[in-house]
């Protein structure tokens, strides 16, 4: 491929970039009205295009809330948010299917521990009925995944950690791909048998029980890919389309 000459920064960029450091750093904080676009373009010494376009992708980001007639305000933080946006979606190869497995076998279980003390009856409520209806779909693979998958971060809610949710979201979209795959070989026996047992553990208020449990889970998830990952069909499609 022929080398081409690179463009210079956009001044949208630039102001972005100075704006979303000085949110990021506290110097406006939660709620607080930022300059006009007017204001802004003086002190940039820019136009009013370059600001309005610098602020539509702060707004994208969730970082500001710009608001008809009434200017641009700093949006509450929200970490989950910032952090997606560094891990795009990327196809899994078997090796990043074995990765992501790899980091929640080292992340879930003591989360689950620590989540089993900060949950709320009605969080653990809610993960009883994510577990009912795994238990009523076994064999629709992709809304049985979605489950899978909403039962997981529902644990890293219950926690009510900022960083570690952050954590969660920065794989959202791999953890969601992955585990579509990983059904694949893994059928919907290994959950239905596990999750169960962690719910009980919730409703128990066993930390310990939890975190056993749940390391349990994933390393057996993880055996069976690495038994049976061969039988992985490869690309989105063949994702959409495999049933349990």
């Amino acid at each position: 491929m022929a080398l081409k000459p690179v463009n210079r920064v956009k001044l949208s960029a630039q102001i972005e970039q100075q704006l979303k450091e000085q949110i990021i750093e506290g110097r406006w904080q939660s709620g607080e009205k930022l300059p006009s676009e007017n204001e802004l373009a003086r002190i940039f010494g820019v136009s009013r295009v370059s600001v309005r376009q610098a602020l539509q992708a702060l707004a994208a980001q969730g970082l500001i809330e710009t608001r008809v007639g009434d200017g641009s305000f700093v949006a509450q933080p929200d970490l989950s948010d910032l952090v997606r946006q560094k891990l795009p979606m990327v196809y899994l190869s078997d090796d990043s299917v074995h990765e992501v497995l790899e980091l929640r076998t080292l992340l879930e279980p003591p989360v689950a521990e620590l989540a089993v003390s900060r949950a709320t009856d009605k969080q653990i409520a809610e993960l009883a009925e994510l577990m009912a209806e795994m238990e009523r779909h076994p064999d629709d693979t992709a809304l049985f995944s979605s489950l899978d998958y909403d039962f997981h971060m529902l644990i890293s809610k219950m926690v009510s950690n900022t960083f570690i949710e952050g954590i969660y979201a920065l794989q959202t979209d791999v953890l969601r791909s992955s585990m579509r795959r990983i059904l694949q070989v893994n059928r919907s026996e290994n959950a239905l048998h596990y999750h169960p047992l962690i719910l009980e553990a919730f409703q128990k208020r066993d930390a310990k029980a939890a975190r056993a449990i749940m390391e349990e889970h994933l390393r057996t998830t993880f055996e069976i890919f690495l038994r049976d990952k061969h039988l992985i069909t490869r690309g989105t499609a063949a994702e959409a389309e495999v049933t349990a």
